[in-house]
């Protein structure tokens, strides 16, 4: 029965935003995968950017949600004038930053903003991260964090797992929950050459493994509410956990879009493909002309997948981590472990 035939509006849904406002960063990390640090987007790409955001949001009948990230969003000179906007508009936003630039200030201004949270990348413990990172990221990004805690703001920390990193996680979580963070995420490092993976991608045994850490540690850090400290929300991460309650399906193509500083339009930025400008037409138009963003809208399930009872939902777990080491974009996880 439509909303129509029942005379009720239908809720509408999230459509996400992840916009990288700049591609410069104070950083220089070694999983990097932002290699041109030349543009920023400027203050009359804001403005064209959330006219057309919000023209897609009614015409869809979504409602918004934007990342802001980067680069290192706050090197943006424009970025709080930027936060002012999104609070005027009422667009639910979030930062995801190196926090090593978040001082009491910069915190504050966050704050009375309203951001929904703040991500923080920590790659390790203090000699882990500095060597991911470079020296001194690891206590800057804490003294950033601790700012945000202070004033109540939502802290979720990213780890990105990788070869060499991965034995520290138990105690960066034990961090964490002492730092009062919401939420401490992983993924897997994305590679796009075989020099990068044989460097830096887990195997499927390492990754295996560290599945099954990090489920042990959610059931450590678990909270009266049901809540936990350590996620296992991501791609292929639901496998051998008997409280997963659900299997983390791609985003890209479905309820989101990436747009890079200079107007790029992504299905994510962690798929190597662009699918127009936003400054050469309207959203809704660059993508529902684009082959490939319809595709990702209906995912073929792998052979390889098909006989799996997540089939249907998982649909070949993490599109990037396996095109950047296979080049197969509909491909079986190259981790899969089942």
């Amino acid at each position: 029965m439509t909303s129509q035939e029942t005379g009720r509006a239908e809720r509408p849904t999230r459509f996400i935003l992840q916009w990288h406002i700049t591609h410069r960063c104070n950083l220089s990390c070694v999983h990097c995968y932002q290699k041109d640090t030349a543009y920023s987007a400027s203050p009359a790409d804001f403005t064209e950017i959330l006219d057309k955001y919000e023209r897609f949001l009614k015409a869809g009948n979504y409602y918004g949600y934007v990342y802001l990230t980067g680069g290192e969003p706050l090197v943006h000179p424009a970025f709080f004038t930027l936060l002012e906007e999104l609070r005027r508009r009422q667009l639910l936003f979030c930062v995801l930053s190196n926090g090593t630039l978040i001082d009491s200030r910069a915190a504050n201004r966050i704050a009375w903003y309203g951001a929904e949270f703040v991500q923080v990348s920590l790659d390790g413990t203090r000699e882990i991260h500095d060597r991911i990172r470079g020296k001194g990221a690891f206590d800057r990004a804490l003294r950033g964090i601790d700012e945000l805690t202070a004033l109540e703001v939502p802290v979720l920390v990213s780890f990105t797992a990788q070869k060499g990193n991965t034995e520290c996680f138990p105690e960066l979580a034990k961090i964490c929950s002492e730092h009062r963070v919401r939420k401490l995420w992983w993924d897997r490092v994305v590679t796009d050459t075989p020099e990068e993976t044989e460097k830096l991608a887990l195997s499927t045994a390492e990754f295996q493994a560290f599945v099954k850490q990090a489920q042990r540690l959610n059931r450590k850090y678990r909270r009266r509410d049901g809540s936990s400290l350590v996620s296992c929300e991501r791609s292929l991460q639901f496998i051998g956990n008997r409280r997963a309650d659900f299997c983390y399906t791609c985003h890209a193509g479905q309820d989101m879009i990436t747009i890079l500083a200079d107007g790029s339009l992504m299905p994510c930025r962690r798929l190597p493909f662009t699918i127009g400008n936003i400054h050469d037409g309207e959203l809704e138009a660059l993508l529902s002309s684009d082959p490939l963003m319809e595709k990702l809208k209906h995912p073929p399930v792998p052979e390889g997948c098909l006989a799996c009872a997540h089939a249907d939902t998982c649909r070949g777990g993490a599109k990037c981590v396996t095109y950047g080491q296979t080049g197969s974009l509909f491909g079986k996880d190259v981790n899969c472990f089942l």
